[in-house]
């Protein structure tokens, strides 16, 4: 496994989220309660799309979070590297949302 990194390439160009499948993984949203002082983004997806998604670390966890025209920011709970890791990429697959 690789650790995670600052993503390359610049603001606003990154990867296509595919289309959700019918048996995707339903993600349990919650309202964005705190923005961490120091917080990363590491990665996201393509801003020409109408939501975007921001992998996200802070305090030593890291978090999704999702936004878009007219909808509320919404994160995923804290979670280990690996777990949010994992998540992300489900998330690229079109395999969670």
């Amino acid at each position: 496994m690789t650790a995670l990194k600052a993503t390359d390439g610049t603001a606003g160009h990154g990867p296509h989220v595919a289309d959700a499948g019918p048996d995707s993984e339903a993600i349990d949203w919650l309202s964005a309660y705190r923005t961490e002082a120091r917080r990363r983004v590491l990665r996201w997806t393509c801003e020409c799309r109408p939501v975007v998604y921001y992998l996200v670390t802070a305090a030593g966890r890291g978090y999704v979070e999702r936004t878009g025209l007219g909808e509320t920011r919404v994160q995923t709970s804290r979670l280990r590297y690996v777990e949010v890791a994992d998540l992300w990429e489900r998330i690229l697959l079109g395999q969670a949302r």
